[in-house]
């Protein structure tokens, strides 16, 4: 064993001195990398060769400073049926289905959903015209409007008579007006010319406002309307000449309610029931309030005996502006 480490430390000892190569199975078991980097640094004084050096300083950072990640991004997925960088062509859109104006709740009940019905006018620019029955309807015109009235008379209880177009587009009138007769149960006393869309717009007020208020606050229904204007040539409040624009009575848009009869015969009238503080105590003016608020979520414009005295003794009911004008008072 001692003439082996001999052997071995004299070709270390020549290796590190003249740069001769060894047999590193002469010094197997030992580090002669480290005892060569030992002689040169503490027995000749030399610094470690630019090698050694560039290995110890590469080690020394690895252990002090890691090096930074790089987020190197990554090759967007080619999209499906690109041939030779060309762009595949647009898929056609599927057009969407028009929202249908009739729609079955989960009980069964068939429902008109008034803002799909259309209507025959523009709202914002019919309210310029003159109180007039002036122009003729086109033929076009007039078949939607018929068709808008077999959708109604077809899914409401509705009793109405089609009448034959009155007026035209530049002035007053209604390319397809009905006389309504009777909205489900209730008689309209006297029978009212509307367009369609206004006579599902009542008949949504009668069965889904006024039936459920009656019967809850008098355990029966109302069979009887008493009405003080539909279809009327007119500018606003019943003036005839002047500044004040039509009125959408002049395009059967519109209704004046004056009174409701019960089962029983019992009358509710607006002039003489609407009260005041007595609501909170009277069921009669308790059941005008109720059915006037919520009749501001089915018309457009809703007025009362609070909004002016002209409506002291009715309500007044229309879809002026088709829906997007909110006027409650």
């Amino acid at each position: 064993m001692a003439i082996g480490r001999f052997l071995a430390a004299t070709v270390l000892a020549w290796s590190v001195l003249f740069g001769a190569p060894y047999d590193s199975r002469a010094a197997d078991g030992l580090n002669l990398d480290g005892l060569k980097d030992y002689f040169r640094r503490h027995v000749l004084g030399e610094r470690s060769s630019s090698r050694t050096n560039a290995g110890t300083a590469e080690q020394a950072m690895a252990k002090t400073s890691p090096v930074p990640r790089t987020t190197v991004p990554l090759p967007r997925p080619r999209p499906r049926g690109l041939v030779s960088g060309r762009t595949p062509a647009a898929s056609p859109a599927t057009p969407e289905k028009p929202a249908a104006p009739v729609v079955a709740t989960r009980s069964g009940r068939v429902q008109v959903r008034i803002d799909e019905l259309g209507k025959e006018r523009d709202s914002f620019s019919a309210v310029y015209l003159a109180p007039k029955e002036r122009g003729r309807w086109g033929r076009d015109t007039v078949r939607e409007a018929r068709r808008r009235c077999e959708i109604v008379l077809a899914a409401t209880n509705v009793d109405a008579e089609p009448l034959s177009s009155i007026g035209g587009p530049k002035g007053c009138g209604i390319a397809a007006p009905v006389k309504v007769h009777a909205l489900g149960a209730v008689k309209l006393s006297p029978a009212g010319q509307f367009n369609c869309t206004m006579t599902a717009a009542l008949y949504k007020w009668v069965t889904d406002v006024v039936q459920p208020a009656a019967r809850s606050r008098f355990k029966q229904p109302v069979v009887e309307i008493r009405e003080f204007a539909s279809y009327s040539c007119r500018r606003r409040g019943g003036v005839m000449k002047g500044p004040v624009r039509i009125s959408e009575h002049a395009f059967g848009n519109a209704i004046d309610v004056a009174e409701f009869r019960l089962a029983d015969g019992t009358r509710i009238s607006v002039l003489k029931d609407w009260g005041g503080l007595s609501a909170l105590f009277n069921r009669k003016a308790a059941f005008l309030r109720e059915v006037h608020k919520k009749a501001c979520g089915i018309f457009s414009t809703v007025l009362g005996p609070e909004a002016n005295k002209a409506h002291r003794n009715h309500f007044h009911f229309d879809l002026g502006r088709g829906g997007r004008y909110k006027y409650c008072h």
